[in-house]
């Protein structure tokens, strides 16, 4: 006598992994780092002596900035929906490539130097992320 399992359909949706969200959500965040750095590069060092207001006013209002702010409530908007959709435990490795993203992109965007053992760390992340997504 085989046992069957009814699975409606809210139960099969949730189990579906919803990997192309997580990927806008860590494109999104990715960007948004890469729009944030590039405006504090042209509003100048933050050093918050003087006038805390102004410097800080001088960065909410660099367009750059702004970009970097609306991409990361596109980032948590579609984290949010990805994790409604699946388990905590699934999405959650995949914060992992935003810091490889990240990294990358300030390679090739601002010319920032990647050290060799930070390349290292880059694989080990790689590794980390591959073993906890297909499990």
């Amino acid at each position: 006598m085989a046992l069957r399992v009814v699975v409606s359909d809210q139960e099969r949706k949730k189990s579906m992994k919803p990997v192309w969200l997580l990927l806008i959500s860590v494109g999104s965040a990715t960007l948004g780092q890469i729009f944030f750095k590039k405006g504090v590069f042209l509003t100048g060092e933050i050093t918050l002596k003087g006038s805390v207001i102004g410097e800080i006013l001088k960065l909410i209002l660099n367009p750059f900035v702004i970009s970097g702010l609306v991409l990361y409530v596109i980032s948590t908007i579609t984290w949010l929906i990805a994790l409604s959709k699946t388990t905590l435990s699934f999405v959650y490795p995949f914060t992992a490539l935003i810091f490889i993203l990240v990294m990358l992109s300030a390679r090739i965007v601002f010319l920032e130097p990647i050290p060799t053992l930070r390349f290292f760390g880059i694989a080990l992340i790689c590794l980390g992320f591959l073993c906890s997504s297909l499990a």
